[in-house]
C-alpha cells in the first residue's frame, strides 16, 4: 500500500497522479473545518464517506455550491473544494485497502483533480501559436481528456466561472460528461453559481446533465480564504 500511494521515490506514486495542489494534501473528513458553517454539508460527507466505495461505486455524483455572503458576492471560499478533496483522498485511501485485501485491482489511477479552467485553456491551446505548440497542446489534451473520462472519481474544479463557453467546448465537456454518466462513473462537481445558473456559462445541456447525475449540496459562511485554510 505505500509504495502504491507514494511510489518507489516517494514522489511518483497514487498520491501524485490525483493532481491534487499540494495545499490540500491533508485534507481529509477528520479534519474538515466546516462543521460549524455547513452542518448539513459536513454531515453529507460523513455518511457519503461512511460507505464510499458503494457510493462511488454506483456512480452517486456531487455538486457543491456556493450561497453568496455578504462578504462575496459569489459566496467564494466557503470550503467547497476543501471538503471535495477530502472525499478525493477518502477515496483513495479506502481503493488501496480494498486491493490490498484482496479486492478490485487498480489499474490506474483511481482518482483526479482538475479545474475546469485549466482544460478549456488547454483545449484553446491547440488552435494558437506555431503549428509545433498545437501540435504538443493537442497531444496533452487528449491524453488528459482520455484520463477525465475513465478515472473512476473526478473532481471537476470551479466549474462555470468563465463567461460563455463556445459551442466547440461545450461538445467536449458533454462529451465528457456522457461518457462518465454512462459508465456510472462518479463526479464531484465545486462551482460557486447554483445549478440554475450554469445554463448562463455552460449551456442548457451540461447543467441539466450534472443536475440529473448529483446530489446538489450547498455551502455559505464567511470567506476562509483570507485565512489561507479554505477555499
Amino acid at each position: 500500500p505505500f509504495l502504491l500511494l507514494h511510489g518507489d521515490t516517494g514522489m511518483n506514486g497514487l498520491w501524485k497522479a490525483t493532481n491534487v495542489p499540494v495545499k490540500y494534501k491533508n485534507s481529509f473528513f477528520a479534519n474538515l473545518p466546516i462543521k460549524q458553517d455547513n452542518p448539513v454539508a459536513h454531515a453529507f460527507v460523513k455518511l457519503y464517506t461512511n460507505d464510499i466505495l458503494t457510493n462511488v461505486q454506483n456512480g452517486v455524483g456531487v455538486f457543491f455550491y456556493s450561497i453568496p455572503n455578504g462578504e462575496k458576492r459569489l459566496g467564494a471560499g466557503t470550503g467547497k473544494t476543501t471538503t471535495a478533496i477530502a472525499i478525493l483522498h477518502e477515496y483513495l485511501l479506502a481503493r488501496v485497502k480494498e486491493q490490498s485485501m484482496g479486492g478490485r485491482v487498480i489499474e490506474q489511477s483511481p482518482a483526479l483533480f482538475y479545474k475546469a479552467s485549466e482544460l478549456q485553456t488547454l483545449y484553446n491551446a491547440q488552435f494558437r501559436g506555431t503549428q509545433l505548440m498545437q501540435e504538443t497542446a493537442s497531444l496533452r489534451y487528449y491524453k488528459i481528456k482520455k484520463l477525465i473520462m475513465n478515472t473512476e472519481l473526478l473532481l471537476f474544479d470551479d466549474i462555470g466561472i468563465r463567461q460563455r463557453i463556445t459551442d466547440a467546448f461545450e461538445n467536449e465537456l458533454t462529451e465528457i460528461i456522457d461518457a462518465r454518466d454512462s459508465k456510472m462513473l462518479m463526479t464531484i462537481y465545486t462551482s460557486n453559481l447554483p445549478i440554475e445558473k450554469l445554463a448562463d456559462t455552460l449551456g442548457d445541456r451540461i447543467a441539466s446533465r450534472i443536475e440529473g447525475m448529483t446530489e446538489q449540496v450547498p455551502f455559505k459562511g464567511k470567506d476562509h480564504r483570507k485565512g489561507g485554510i479554505l477555499k
